[in-house]
This record gives C-alpha cells, sequence and structure tokens, in this order.
C-alpha cells in the first residue's frame, strides 16, 4: 500500500478515536450534571459542533497524529496540552464574542479534565504499543553507501554513531574511494554492486555521489526496484549555504524552498489569523473598557495634542500602512525621528506609557483590520528601511510576514534606540530566525515574556 495513503488513513482512524472519546465525555457529562437524557439543548448542541471543529483544526496544527510524535511520549504529552490550552482559548474567545453565557462553567472544567486525563492514557498506550512493535522487529536493515565523498563521510558518521537506528551499514561502494576509512569498509567498485546486494541481501541503497551521473543513477533505480530493495539518493545543499531547506513536489517536480518561513504555508497564515483575531477582541473586550479612558484622560491633562499618534510604517511586503498609537510626545514636525533616552518630546505620561508598552494598545486595531499581527517583526520607521535596506543584507527579509505589536527581537532586550549598526543587525537576525522558526506556542512565549516586561519595565524603553 502506498505509504501516503496509509499514513493519512492513520492519522484519520487515531483523530477518530480521539474525537468519539471526546464527545462520549462531553455527553455522558451532560447526562450527569443535567439527568435531561442525551437529547442536547440547542446551545449544548452547537457547543460541541464547535468543539470539534476548534479540536481538528487544532490538532492538525500540533500534528498530534505523527507517528514519529506519538513515538516520543514527552513530546506527545506536551503537544497534547498545548492543543487544550489553545482549544480553551479559542471556546472562551467564542463566548466573549457570542455572549454565549448559558452554558455552565462547571460542566466545561470537567469534560475538559476528563478529556484531558483519557486523551493522555491513550497516548501512553499509542507510545506503548510503538515501543513494544519496534522492541519487537528483529529485521535490521542492512545498507550500503555508493560513493566516499562529501555527505556520504557524514552518513557513515550517523550510521557509525547512531545505536537506536536499526540499519547495519555493511560498507562502501566506488571506483576511486577517497577518504579516510578502513580498507574494511570498502567493499568493491561501482559494477560490484548488484552482485553484493544479492549475495547478502541488502535492503537500502544510499546514493551519495553527483546528481550529473544520471546514468548510473538510472541502473541503479532499475536493479532495486526489480530485485525490492530501496534506493536513496543523498542530494548535497552544501552550495546553498542553508543548514536546512525545504522540498516540496508539484506533481513530479521537485522544488527545493531556498525561503524557509513557516508562514509562506496558507494553513500556518490561517491559523495565525485566527489566534490574532480572536486574541485581539479579548483585549479589546476585556481590558479597554477599563484601561482606554484613564489613558486618554490622562494624556488630555499632561499636554496638548491629539489623543492618538498616526504614521505610515512599512509592512509585509514593505506596503505602507497606517500605525496607530497613543501620542507619547509634544506635537513636533519631526515623526520620522527615532526617540532617544531622555528626548525632550516626550511627555510626562508618555514616559510612562512608552516604559510600560501601553502606547502601543491601539495597534491592537491595526491587528483587527491585518494591518498587524500580534507577534512579528516590529514595523521601522519609513526612513530606517530606506537606509537599513541597503546597510543590512537580510532586512528586507523581516517584510515576508506581516508587522508584530511586540516581538521575538523585543523581548531578547533588542528595542529602543539602535544608534549603532550593530544593534540593528543583531534585531534583524532574532527577526529572521522567528520567521524562519515560527509556531504558535513561541508566539504565546513571546506575549507572555511582553507582558512581564510591560510589569516590570524595560531599560531600553524610552
Amino acid at each position: 500500500m502506498n505509504k501516503r495513503y496509509y499514513s493519512r488513513s492513520f492519522k484519520i482512524l487515531l483523530l477518530g478515536i480521539d474525537l468519539t472519546l471526546i464527545t462520549v465525555i462531553y455527553i455522558l457529562v451532560y447526562v450527569y450534571r443535567f439527568s435531561s437524557g442525551i437529547h442536547l439543548t440547542e446551545s449544548y448542541f452547537s457547543l460541541i459542533i464547535l468543539f470539534i471543529l476548534i479540536w481538528i483544526i487544532v490538532s492538525l496544527y500540533y500534528k498530534n497524529y505523527a507517528i514519529k510524535r506519538l513515538s516520543n511520549m514527552r513530546v506527545s504529552v506536551l503537544n497534547l496540552i498545548y492543543t487544550f490550552l489553545l482549544h480553551v482559548l479559542f471556546i472562551s474567545a467564542s463566548f466573549v464574542s457570542f455572549k454565549a453565557y448559558e452554558v455552565s462553567g462547571l460542566f466545561l472544567v470537567i469534560v475538559y479534565s476528563m478529556s484531558l486525563i483519557s486523551l493522555l492514557l491513550i497516548r501512553l498506550f499509542y507510545y506503548l504499543t510503538i515501543r513494544y512493535h519496534r522492541k519487537n522487529d528483529y529485521n535490521i536493515k542492512k545498507v550500503i553507501i555508493v560513493g566516499t565523498e562529501g555527505l556520504a563521510q557524514q552518513l557513515y558518521d550517523y550510521f557509525n554513531s547512531d545505536q537506536s537506528t536499526r540499519q547495519e551499514f555493511m560498507g562502501f561502494f566506488e571506483d576511486n574511494p577517497d577518504g579516510n576509512y578502513p580498507q574494511k569498509l570498502i567493499l568493491g567498485g561501482i559494477d560490484d554492486i548488484s552482485s553484493y546486494c544479492l549475495k547478502e541481501q541488502v535492503n537500502e541503497i544510499y546514493f551519495a555521489k553527483s546528481l550529473s551521473n544520471t546514468s548510473l543513477i538510472k541502473q541503479l533505480t532499475d536493479f532495486a526496484e526489480k530485485n525490492n530493495i530501496h534506493f536513496r539518493i543523498v542530494p548535497d545543499f552544501t552550495g546553498l549555504q542553508k543548514s536546512k531547506v525545504d522540498i516540496s513536489f508539484l506533481n513530479d517536480v521537485p522544488i527545493i524552498n531556498y525561503t524557509k518561513a513557516p508562514l509562506g504555508s496558507f494553513f500556518n497564515r490561517l491559523i495565525k489569523r485566527i489566534f490574532d483575531i480572536v486574541f485581539s477582541l479579548m483585549v479589546i473586550c476585556l481590558i479597554f473598557p477599563f484601561v482606554f479612558p484613564v489613558i486618554i484622560i490622562l494624556i488630555r491633562l499632561d499636554s496638548k495634542g491629539p489623543i492618538f499618534f498616526k504614521q505610515f510604517r512599512p509592512g509585509k511586503g514593505n506596503k505602507l500602512f497606517e500605525c496607530y498609537k497613543f501620542r507619547t510626545m509634544s506635537v513636533n514636525n519631526n515623526t520620522e525621528l527615532q526617540a532617544t533616552k531622555g528626548d525632550i518630546r516626550i511627555t510626562r505620561v508618555g514616559a510612562i506609557l512608552r516604559k510600560t508598552s501601553l502606547d502601543e494598545l491601539p495597534q491592537f486595531f491595526n491587528v483587527l483590520r491585518g494591518d498587524m499581527s500580534v507577534v512579528g517583526p516590529r514595523p521601522n520607521l519609513i526612513s530606517q528601511l530606506e537606509y537599513y535596506s541597503k546597510e543590512i543584507k537580510k532586512y528586507n527579509f523581516r517584510h515576508f510576514i506581516t508587522p508584530g505589536i511586540t516581538g521575538y527581537a523585543q523581548v531578547n532586550g533588542y528595542r529602543g534606540e539602535t544608534r549603532d549598526i550593530y544593534l540593528m543587525k543583531k534585531r534583524v537576525e532574532l527577526d529572521a530566525w522567528y520567521i524562519e522558526n515560527w509556531r504558535l506556542t513561541l508566539d504565546l512565549k513571546i506575549i507572555m515574556y511582553t507582558v512581564w516586561n510591560m510589569i516590570k519595565g524595560e531599560k531600553n524603553a524610552f
């Protein structure tokens, strides 16, 4: 059976088991709490539908049903906990958005608690089953490497050092071997491959020579297919100057994705956008009614001028958007001049707002509009874009995604004034790392660090 379809079917099966278990728990808790049979009211019926839909989306995002993750108990448990936390966040936001307060809070607590315990037990069962299967699989795979240069050495090191692999490295085949290998590992030349593989019942052939050897590749491919041997090509990407590259396929055409950016995926962008909307609505509904009036009054009493400060900033793809902030400076004509320590333009209230980052709160409206994200590279000034894009090689890569209210560089201490170009280079480096390693849990960590920095105050915020 095709491995791809087997994997997909297995994931659907595991997802179906989890959904069935959650639904059964939901109904049992409903019957226990309300003693009204299994006929759900309209509110509770709508909730179970929403419950299931959000579970599917979040579970697929965290890849909860990948065999590789299920075989690692720690990763499996952490993913499950992250899934539950994000699920609770989305359900809570739905209640706030639709004002669906008629659902019992105790009911939800019981459902979540029982579901988490039950799914943890199932994950333990999956883990023990997979571990038992691997422990009792005595079919060690015999492998050989064609070639002795470059990546052949790294592949040999892997087979020689990783004791967990179920592969036994037999040796190399090369007409003119190059490399510091024991003589016993050079099993012969290219013409000796087929006879050796048949005699020793080799299971896998790794081709670590130049891909320009098309005739040899075809010859080995035909031989491997005819004799049920796995033929694997080891492509050399060292010329790309990248530690990792992603490979995708358009039909049968292999595509090397040099720009590694998880948010290039539509599904990841959708998840991030849903999170941005949900989180922003929660902040606007729960915090703004109490904080906004106080800040507005203080700004009005402190200095003359508008409450809000609006300025065009470069966003995703360098497209300009109007960025909102609370005004923290006296009205002036130097809006493109970066604030510095002891800047006389900053008002008394403005200094407090900047120190606690409360001046950024209006940007949650930018998030709802889609101009910004909750987390992402901070949008710099237009003048900074014009200057640093010429001076810093990877500067424009920051604009590959939507800018954020807070970012990875900011929580690592790189915010505020950037007189020294080194500081901006470091900020760009951290922003690039964020873009290349984005995941929703990283956003959550950055938000938590940001809140903590707001509470204690930041020395670089002025």
